[in-house]
């Protein structure tokens, strides 16, 4: 048997695309190829290869100020730039994405599949999302719910439609639209991974995906990088040495890696809100809604009226305070 960097370069000029709603465990499967590969892992040395929203693999490819296009003009050129990116690599690839699979004004699929090997789609229940996401936005878990239940949902959206960020907009629907759209499209093979079959069923799911591939590792050496890569390793490396991907403003990018924590960190109307736009796809990936489910309706109606009065008690208070600065400059 090929050693598994052999078999990586054999299959050179394709992508293995790494899919997912933020905090559904792509950083972790990540640490996890780099540990196959390596037989160790650095948290800040990944050997995976980039996000597709990097700005600099577009100015490069196109030798021109990314920061000058608006999205429109981003997502026509993006097929052109991930075939340059390939074609010109002398491995497999593995790449990142949290942008929806979608269509550019050319009617072009914005990820191009004759240079696409598989797409792995990481997948985590949306109600164990929402507290990680609101720690990775510092947000409150109301705004993370908000974010992830928006039909045009983006990432580093901004603003005049420009690119002055390091990396480019990603749409990606709501959490709903985004699995959708990657699991309804037929031009491109998916792998669903659940986050919570990583977590229990660790050596039966990683052994698998990687056959799916069509790479030949040994049962030893993925217990070893299932091993290497378990949630308090990769947290405690990032206290000890910091993690180049964490928001600068979140307090941490490991957080807790539970499964089911919502039922102590949600509110009956907070998992109200998430299982009315999203029960149906839940469904489709065999997350069960919580018993409660009879009841999702009314907790979400009390949980709109509840973020209605606290939005009108904030304005209020704002329009108190600007009569108060008001009526003291008149003065």
């Amino acid at each position: 048997m090929d050693s598994l960097k052999e078999q990586i370069r054999a299959k050179k000029g394709l992508i293995v695309w790494l899919a997912s709603f933020p905090k559904s465990g792509n950083t972790w499967f990540r640490c996890f190829l780099s540990a196959l590969m390596d037989g160790t892992v650095e948290i800040n040395q990944l050997q995976t290869d980039g996000i597709f929203s990097s700005r600099h693999l577009l100015d490069v490819t196109f030798d021109i100020d990314g920061r000058l296009l608006d999205e429109q003009e981003v997502k026509n050129r993006m097929p052109k730039v991930i075939r340059f990116y390939a074609e010109r690599r002398q491995k497999l690839l593995f790449c990142k994405i949290h942008d929806a699979y979608s269509i550019n004004a050319k009617e072009q699929p914005i990820i191009p599949a004759d240079v696409t090997h598989k797409a792995i789609y990481l997948i985590r229940n949306p109600l164990d999302v929402v507290a990680s996401y609101a720690n990775h936005n510092s947000c409150s878990k109301d705004r993370a719910i908000k974010m992830m239940n928006k039909k045009n949902g983006y990432l580093a959206r901004q603003k005049n439609g420009f690119n002055v960020n390091n990396q480019l907009p990603q749409l990606m629907y709501d959490w709903s639209g985004h699995a959708d759209s990657w699991h309804d499209q037929k031009e491109i093979e998916v792998l669903t991974v659940r986050y919570e079959d990583m977590k229990h069923k660790g050596l039966e799911t990683f052994s698998k995906v990687i056959a799916d591939l069509g790479l030949e590792v040994s049962e030893a050496d993925i217990a070893k990088a299932i091993e290497l890569t378990k949630f308090d390793k990769l947290k405690k490396a990032e206290e000890e040495k910091g993690f180049q991907e964490k928001s600068v403003s979140s307090p941490s990018f490991f957080r807790k890696g539970k499964t089911g924590g919502y039922k102590e960190e949600l509110t009956p109307g907070q998992i109200a809100l998430i299982c009315e736009a999203h029960g149906e796809t839940m469904q489709r990936f065999s997350y069960e809604i919580p018993k409660e489910a009879a009841t999702i309706q009314q907790n979400a109606d009390k949980e709109r009226v509840r973020l209605a009065a606290e939005k009108a008690e904030r304005q209020k208070a704002i329009a108190a305070q600007r009569e108060k600065v008001l009526a003291s400059a008149s003065k």
